[in-house]
């Protein structure tokens, strides 16, 4: 069975905003049993929480949890302050009154890395944030329950919790062999999830949603790549900028900054 690749927005919050596959993911992961109020997707709060209109991709509530779970394709400096300010504004938000701080939910931040990482201390397959209170005499205790998860499939390890192992497995496989994915169908859940995501039965609106975005971060790849290319240049034309006012000759700036002839002269 083919399966569309969850390192696409679409396909993933497909995936995690269905009920019965969201609460087993969940079990298998924190073994917590969740009973959904609502299922959002693309959740923003009204007003924004601090300064920033945040929007994420699955938002959940029941009677004593809050779930946040984000999928992030792209590297990004700030990612781990990023979905910091998620974790804090979802908890934030609880606060309903000056007269009870009490959060009556306990919120976990779970985010989907889905592509490898250049920096070798990020190559994990789970990194847990937990608000953890320390004493003078050296002792913890938790007195803020809530937690932060970063999960990166591509770093599967024989320590990764083995209620992520299926999981993580079915994100791999949908990106690196889609058409014939080696995942646990002896598990009526991810036989489950195999169907929904089944690229043969995506609806033609899912299809196009799929191209939008995936045209939409081309596009995005492609700026960058121009970006760097444009700062080569600009870096090479000061470059050969200074060596024509020191007096080098011309054919040594060029094989130099790989600038041509044609292109010192005009700068002379």
């Amino acid at each position: 069975m083919p399966i569309a690749p969850l390192n696409n927005q679409v396909v993933f919050k497909k995936l995690l905003s269905d009920e019965e596959i969201l609460k087993a993911f969940i079990k298998d992961f924190l073994d917590i049993d969740i009973t959904p109020q609502s299922i959002e997707v693309e959740k923003k709060f009204i007003p924004p929480i601090g300064g920033v209109d945040i929007e994420i991709d699955i938002f959940v509530d029941d009677p004593t949890h809050r779930l946040v779970i984000e999928i992030q394709r792209e590297r990004y400096d700030y990612d781990f302050d990023r979905f910091w300010h998620y974790h804090i504004a979802s908890q934030l938000e609880l606060v309903k009154s000056h007269k009870d701080y009490k959060l009556e939910r306990t919120v976990y931040s779970i985010i989907w890395f889905t592509r490898k990482v250049r920096e070798k201390q990020y190559q994990q397959s789970l990194m847990t944030t937990n608000q953890v209170t320390t004493t003078e005499h050296g002792q913890s205790m938790i007195l803020y329950p809530h937690q932060l998860f970063f999960l990166n499939p591509f770093y599967l390890n024989d320590r990764t919790p083995q209620g992520l192992k299926d999981w993580m497995t079915l994100v791999v496989e949908s990106v690196n062999n889609p058409r014939t994915p080696n995942i646990n169908l002896h598990r009526p859940i991810i036989q489950k999830a195999a169907k929904l995501i089944d690229d043969d039965g995506l609806t033609p609106q899912e299809r196009m949603e799929i191209i939008d975005e995936r045209d939409y971060n081309n596009m995005r790849h492609k700026e960058w790549e121009d970006g760097i290319q444009e700062g080569k240049q600009a870096r090479n034309l000061e470059i050969a900028r200074n060596l024509l006012a020191e007096g080098v000759e011309l054919t040594l700036i060029a094989k130099t900054t790989g600038l041509s002839i044609d292109e010192l002269e005009s700068l002379t």
